[in-house]
């Protein structure tokens, strides 16, 4: 099933969506429930009319046959629903169709509720509302959808105004509707610090929504401390299984997700789960989870044929983990074994995908699909399916913008990405220039009405940086250093205009040929005009950095 809501033409009014309490999402939820109970394949219309005082009156009909009545009042969510017959047959239709085949997927056959008058358990049924929710607003209509992101806006500069002063003299009039988000000024990392370190999270227990103390990795530069609410965990989570969803990929594959963890001196930890989706799971037959946590301190060849047979233990299904991980089983085993373990589709994250990893996957006919995210505020694009390395912005949880288009990059202009969080309540990031250099579309070329990014650079710290203002991406993998010298784990990085440091650990010491061809691979990739330094080292010293970038500019 591909959900897809584009065709309700939904009016244009501040319906909330994403809310905790009940929402017309709920009931959209409740109709999907019993339509699939009832007639598995369905064709689901809403009919929507204006009443007094501004009420929104709603019939709900599937395959012709009234299902369900709500009111809505337009400044609050719904507030009556009721079965029945359906009202005067003089309604104006506002309203589209939309079609929901569940008839393909695996339900549980005990997967309803067996309480009275109940079709689905509460836990099941809020994570099929909240992802029915995110589907009407990202693929719906689009004036509609960028109200509702307008009015979210509003609020959440009311309450960042109300709650700190280090807002309140950023931002004047916070408690108006007519907002520019152009005239705000940009959060820098610097600014952020400050906000946390004087105030801490802007939700007080008094509100009943727990906050936790979270921070960036470091990859690009010195951790980042911010606070996230409970609702903004919840989001990430659904988010993410939402996208299988909207794209229609087979829910009864497992989910292998690879990750790195400082907790583990040495070797690799798994942890299995019947399902991947949640308590959704309860309600739909899905694959199961498996996740593979690797030490961050050993990554030598022995450790990387550790989890190669661990991944050939059990069908793969949807492959989640960083290029790096890829690229260092690339370096020692052939890639074929992926095929052969059932990975049906690979979804990277952490790091640039380099060409030669896209093109082993292609020879392999194993699809990738990226997200874009940034730890600070969740998922903001998901990778277009038809059109690679274009991303549809996640628009119920993000605002996007592009500023300060004078970036040159191999000869493409790009600007610096600012995001908005829409649901950052814990801690407000408001224009927020999270350090990505990207280009942005109003639309996709697939034909998908919302904003797109594209031509993304990643970090400004991950592109090299010359002498005459140019900015070019530096494109050597750890399979290509791997083919010239043995270590365990690499680091390269900018400290100067024409100067490029590469550190090998896990060795003592290198040869002058060894060192020799490293340097001529680098001076190849990154122009003849830097001087490159080769240093061997037992362990290398990342910092307080967790992600390890394999590059970093710093200057």
């Amino acid at each position: 099933m591909g959900l897809n809501l584009g065709s309700i033409r939904t009016l244009r009014r501040p319906i909330t969506v994403l809310s905790l309490s009940g929402t017309i999402g709920e009931y959209l939820a409740s109709a999907v429930l019993l339509a699939i109970a009832v007639h598995a394949s369905f064709t689901l219309e809403l009919r929507l009319t204006c009443g007094l005082g501004g009420l929104l009156a709603g019939h709900a009909f599937v395959h012709g046959q009234f299902l369900i009545t709500f009111l809505l009042e337009p400044e609050r969510s719904l507030i009556y629903a009721s079965l029945g017959r359906s009202g005067p047959a003089c309604s104006t239709q506002v309203g589209g169709d939309m079609n929901f085949d569940f008839s393909a997927y695996p339900l549980h056959k005990g997967g309803y509720s067996g309480k009275p008058m109940t079709l689905l358990d509460p836990e099941p049924k809020a994570m099929l509302s909240t992802i029915t929710q995110i589907a009407l607003l990202e693929s719906g209509n689009r004036s509609a959808r960028e109200h509702w992101q307008h009015v979210q806006l509003c609020n959440l500069v009311k309450h960042a105004v109300q709650r700190s002063a280090f807002w309140r003299n950023r931002i004047a009039n916070g408690s108006r509707s007519d907002i520019d988000l152009a005239s705000l000024p940009i959060l820098t990392r610097h600014d952020l610090r400050e906000q946390v370190a004087s105030e801490g999270p802007l939700l007080r227990p008094t509100d009943g929504i727990p906050t936790d103390d979270h921070a960036t990795s470091g990859s690009s530069g010195i951790p980042v401390r911010f606070f996230v609410s409970e609702f903004n965990v919840r989001y990430n989570l659904i988010r993410s299984i939402a996208q299988h969803f909207m794209e229609g990929r087979d829910l009864s594959l497992n989910h292998t997700r690879v990750k790195q963890t400082v907790y583990l001196r040495d070797g690799l930890s798994v942890e299995t789960h019947k399902s991947w989706m949640g308590s959704l799971g309860l309600f739909i037959r899905s694959g199961a989870s498996k996740q593979i946590s690797l030490s961050a301190f050993a990554t030598d060849r022995e450790n990387c044929r550790k989890l190669v047979e661990e991944l050939k233990k059990d069908e793969i299904g949807y492959l989640a983990c960083n290029p790096k991980h890829i690229d260092v089983i690339l370096s020692s085993f052939d890639l074929e074994f992926l095929r052969t373990a059932g990975t049906a589709m690979w979804l990277p994250f952490g790091e640039h995908l380099g060409a030669h990893l896209i093109d082993a996957f292609s020879d392999l006919s194993i699809p990738i699909r990226g997200n874009y995210s940034a730890e600070e505020v969740g998922m903001i694009g998901a990778e277009c399916p038809n059109m690679s390395g274009h991303y549809h912005v996640a628009t119920s949880n993000v605002i996007v913008e592009l500023v300060d288009r004078s970036y040159d990059i191999e000869g493409v202009q790009v600007g610096k990405v600012l995001v908005t969080h829409l649901h950052s309540y814990a801690t407000p990031f408001i224009r927020y220039d999270v350090g990505d250099l990207a280009c942005l579309k109003e639309s996709c070329p697939c034909g998908h009405d919302g904003p797109t990014i594209y031509n993304l650079q990643g970090r400004f710290s991950r592109v090299l940086k010359h002498a005459d203002g140019r900015l070019s991406p530096l494109y050597v993998t750890g399979t290509e250093l791997a083919a010239l010298a043995d270590f365990t784990e690499y680091r390269m990085r900018q400290t100067a205009f024409e100067r490029i440091s590469i550190e090998l650990g896990g060795r003592s010491e290198l040869s002058s040929d060894e060192m020799a061809a490293i340097v001529a691979l680098v001076k190849r990739r990154a122009g003849e005009e830097f001087s490159i330094e080769v240093k061997s080292c037992p362990q290398i010293d990342w910092g307080e950095s967790r992600k390890k970038p394999s590059f970093r500019c710093e200057i």
